[in-house]
């Protein structure tokens, strides 16, 4: 299993998220842990950007996550998914 690492962006933006979304973004990081190809995340490597990617917490959020080494990854945000990818 990977070690799964929050920042500080990420614990507060899902602190705001609604309660349904919050729960299933619980089962998602750890199916993350255990394989984050599973098809379930719907993980996408994104363009342009060193190690990062993505996958969807539900229709309308999605988590930016990048891999720290091959036993840890760091999340680094969680937002609409009209706004998650600006500021990259």
């Amino acid at each position: 299993m990977t070690e799964i690492v929050f920042s500080r962006d990420f614990a507060s933006h899902f602190k705001k998220l609604p309660t349904p979304v919050q729960s299933k973004t619980d089962n998602l990081i750890d199916l993350l842990s255990v394989d984050y190809r599973d098809s379930r995340l719907h993980t996408k490597k994104l363009h342009g950007e060193n190690n990062l990617y993505s996958f969807r917490a539900s229709y309308d959020y999605r988590i930016i996550f990048k891999f720290i080494d091959s036993q840890k990854i760091y999340l680094l945000d969680i937002k609409h998914r009209k706004d998650v990818y600006r500021n990259l």
